[in-house]
């Protein structure tokens, strides 16, 4: 399995998953912070549904296509609509390219990432993984329903 092909398959299998979180956290929520400094349920919500959009510009130009202003102010079915377009494009652009140009550079956001095209879609799905988890702790001080993630959560069990 090449490294193009493993991503695909890690990034199916993701995918729901994200899905899922985005799902759990109740419109009027979207404001909830777990303290001053931390980033609004909404925000994190918001970065999950386009996180792949920025993937998909290293992939098809070798820069990241994001914007952070885009992050706040979505609705739930906005967020889900940007996930499930992003997503797919997602897929799309890496099926295209061959393995080769996958194993080319990208820019980064400056010399620190100044790193290869799977290397940067690596990174990114690491990180919103990583704010996936943080909107799973968000849902569960809001006293919402964390959805099985990795298995059942214990809200999910009887």
């Amino acid at each position: 399995m090449t490294n193009k092909e493993f991503f695909l398959e890690t990034l199916n299998e993701e995918a729901p998953k994200f899905r899922k979180a985005i799902e759990a956290l109740a419109e009027e929520s979207h404001g909830h912070k777990v303290h001053d400094k931390s980033r609004e349920a909404g925000n994190l919500a918001g970065q999950l549904a386009l996180q792949w959009k920025a993937i998909s510009g290293f992939v098809k130009t070798g820069r990241p296509d994001f914007n952070p202003h885009e992050l706040s102010n979505q609705t739930k079915e906005e967020m889900l609509t940007n996930f499930d377009t992003g997503i797919t494009e997602l897929k799309k652009d890496i099926e295209a390219i061959s393995d080769e140009e996958w194993e080319t550079g990208a820019a980064g956001f400056g010399e620190e990432l100044n790193e290869t095209k799977y290397h940067l879609a690596w990174i990114f799905l690491f990180d919103a993984i990583h704010h996936r988890g943080q909107l799973t702790t968000y849902l569960r001080a809001m006293g919402a329903i964390v959805p099985a993630i990795y298995g059942p959560s214990a809200d999910m069990q009887s």
